[in-house]
């Protein structure tokens, strides 16, 4: 490698870093005090950041950590968004996340499968937070690939709609 940096810049381009991890952890934990549940408030925390602005996944998956505490209490949604992300941009209401492949994870008893870019748009029904025109996330249920159409936050369930034909089925999950 050929850094023409000395170690005063670097240690305080990692200062920087940290500091800025620690303000987006502080942002979180604040949010989460106020919102009605975890997944609202990280959705917010995310619509909230500067508009075409990157956030790098390591940073991301620090948050969710500095925030819940362990893995296991980041609830499912997020868990599932978050793993294998390279970065994540905002663009008006749309998230942009950029994953470093394709990957599949089994969330609330389904199978996902997550393509290398995801999108959604982030807005508001009868108070509630959704995710709409989802693109990039598809659920496998008994062999059949459908994709996720929409999600509304409703605590203490998360309201899943995948596209089947002209059916909208709804499925209901736990936030946690």
């Amino acid at each position: 490698m050929d850094c023409r940096c000395n170690a005063a810049e670097a240690s305080d381009r990692l200062q920087k870093i940290e500091n800025e991890i620690l303000d987006m952890t502080d942002t979180a934990k604040r949010l989460l005090r106020v919102a009605s549940d975890p997944v609202s408030a990280m959705i917010k925390f995310l619509h909230d950041r500067p508009e075409h602005v990157s956030l790098a996944g390591g940073s991301m998956r620090q948050v969710l950590l500095e925030s819940f505490g362990t893995c296991e209490q980041v609830p499912g949604l997020l868990r599932l968004l978050s793993g294998h992300v390279r970065e994540i941009v905002r663009h008006a209401n749309v998230i942009d996340v950029h994953n470093e492949h394709l990957f599949q994870e089994m969330w609330a008893g389904y199978l996902i499968k997550l393509k290398e870019k995801i999108k959604f748009e982030v807005g508001f029904e009868r108070d509630r937070i959704v995710l709409k025109n989802i693109h990039g996330l598809v659920c496998v249920e008994q062999g059949m690939e459908l994709p996720l159409e929409r999600i509304l936050v409703n605590p203490p369930k998360l309201e899943i709609t995948v596209r089947l034909g002209l059916l909208r089925p709804v499925r209901a999950l736990d936030i946690a």
